[in-house]
């Protein structure tokens, strides 16, 4: 990743968008502590989470939970549901006799839509749908009551028809919880369930190329990489469909490795100038609440 700069306030979401290989789950877990940058910081209130003594640390990773894309492969298929919810419990100490691990397992089970909790308690992944699945890895994240959650394309490989409910379930307890949400995905329909208010990250080959509030992101891009994702969104009407144009002149990213020099979309971008090709563009702002990395501004 490079020039990237950005703040997640208490309480507060953000959108993560951007095409496959954009660098999305990067920036995740590098903010989880789970991969090191060659340089730059991550603070957590304040503090280098590289430099955290072992009890801040151990603090830190009890109030950063990450919620995987993959709901089939993120959980021990040969530990069950009570299984693995109470472990966490009993380890941090969240509750101590069976009595307690019981009602808070049963209490997670109930906050993440899975009722009554007595048919999944004893229940072992494989007997679970993708869905149920993925609600468990909810469940899970949420066990500590952290401060700081990142969901990483957490209903991809989800059916439409149960994506709507998983995203209203997670909204519902970041609510509740009062905790922070980076959520990641390159469906930008489904950032519209958080609302018009929620800020929004376009991501570009490891760089944040736009941001702003999702209002003003999707009703008014900027940068010509962001016009193109949303023109790419399908549409219903056959007749709209073909109105569409493709905005790249290139279809395939290049190599995150070798990237172009100046601007990394300038291979791409229709509207590219010589000094596109040469100077990397800095962060403008266009209004408040909206920023755009290029050079056409």
């Amino acid at each position: 990743m490079d020039h990237v700069d950005l703040k997640i306030p208490p309480r507060g979401i953000i959108s993560v968008v951007g095409e496959s290989g954009s660098g999305k789950s990067t920036l995740g877990k590098t903010t989880l502590g789970l991969i090191r940058p060659y340089s730059g910081s991550v603070l957590f209130r304040g503090k280098d989470i590289w430099k955290l003594d072992p009890n801040e640390y151990k603090e830190y990773r009890k109030n950063a939970q990450f919620i995987p894309q993959d709901p089939y492969s993120s959980l021990h298929p040969f530990r069950k549901v009570g299984t693995v919810l109470g472990e966490i419990l009993r380890y941090h100490r969240v509750a101590n006799s069976s009595k307690d691990i019981r009602e808070g397992i049963e209490e997670l089970l109930e906050k993440v839509g899975l009722t009554p909790p007595s048919k999944y308690i004893n229940k072992y992944p494989l007997e679970l749908s993708g869905g149920e699945r993925q609600r468990i890895a909810i469940a899970r994240a949420i066990a500590l009551k952290p401060a700081y959650i990142v969901a990483d394309e957490p209903v991809t490989m989800l059916d439409a028809s149960i994506k709507v409910g998983i995203i209203r379930t997670l909204i519902q307890l970041i609510n509740d919880l009062r905790s922070s949400l980076l959520f990641i995905t390159h469906e930008l329909s489904l950032v519209e369930a958080f609302g018009r208010d929620t800020e929004v990250l376009v991501m570009y080959l490891g760089e944040i190329v736009e941001k702003g509030l999702a209002e003003k992101v999707f009703v008014n891009p900027a940068h010509p990489y962001t016009q193109a994702l949303i023109e790419a969104l399908p549409v219903a009407d056959p007749e709209a469909a073909k109105k569409k144009k493709l905005l790249l002149t290139n279809v395939n990213p290049p190599n995150p490795i070798n990237k172009p020099k100046g601007c990394p979309f300038s291979d791409r971008c229709p509207y590219a100038m010589e000094v596109c090709k040469i100077e990397h563009p800095q962060m403008k702002s266009l209004s408040a609440n909206h920023q755009v990395s290029c050079h056409l501004y």
